[in-house]
């Protein structure tokens, strides 16, 4: 274990033991708990960026269905990364990008995409914000394949999406 994974391991008992404490001290009270617990997972797993996958399918369900707020979304090169918040704290979370592969015929084309997450049965209440990344390579060589041509442009209709279209680029 190197000293940055004891430093991270370090800090996350302590958030956790914080955390309890309070709840454990509201549940005695009997006084409900109007203090909001903020934490990012970059306080918890320094350099370990959160990377999430692209499935096609037509089962969205299978992959979770846990609420979360999409904060913003922004396509870089050929990755989307979104900033995403949810309850939890106790339990790894995923988030998997989905879509059927189906191109809606426009100019340029729409592709229809599903954030999925699966919060693995989290009950605890820490309200947590993580940037997840996903490599968008599958949907640029479905598009290749459907249409023939090496450079496209799609427009990723993503619901919820608080920053304007999504629009994925890609040349040669």
């Amino acid at each position: 274990m190197t000293l940055t994974d004891a430093v991270g391991f370090a800090l996350s008992l302590t958030i956790l033991f914080v955390i309890g404490c309070q709840q454990v001290r509201n549940q005695v009270t009997g006084k409900p708990d109007d203090t909001s617990v903020s934490v990012s997972s970059d306080d918890v797993e320094p350099d370990t960026p959160n990377t999430g996958i692209v499935v096609l399918t037509d089962a969205v369900e299978e992959w979770g269905v846990d609420k979360y707020v999409l904060n913003s979304a922004t396509i870089i090169d050929h990755r989307l990364e979104l900033n995403v918040s949810y309850s939890g704290g106790c339990e790894k979370h995923q988030f998997t990008l989905l879509s059927t592969g189906v191109f809606l015929e426009s100019f340029p084309v729409q592709l229809k995409v599903d954030l999925a997450h699966n919060a693995n049965n989290d009950s605890c209440e820490a309200w947590l914000t993580d940037d997840y990344y996903f490599d968008l390579s599958v949907i640029k060589m479905l598009y290749q394949a459907a249409y023939q041509q090496e450079a496209g442009s799609i427009i990723l209709l993503l619901e919820d999406t608080p920053n304007g279209q999504l629009v994925y680029e890609f040349a040669m």
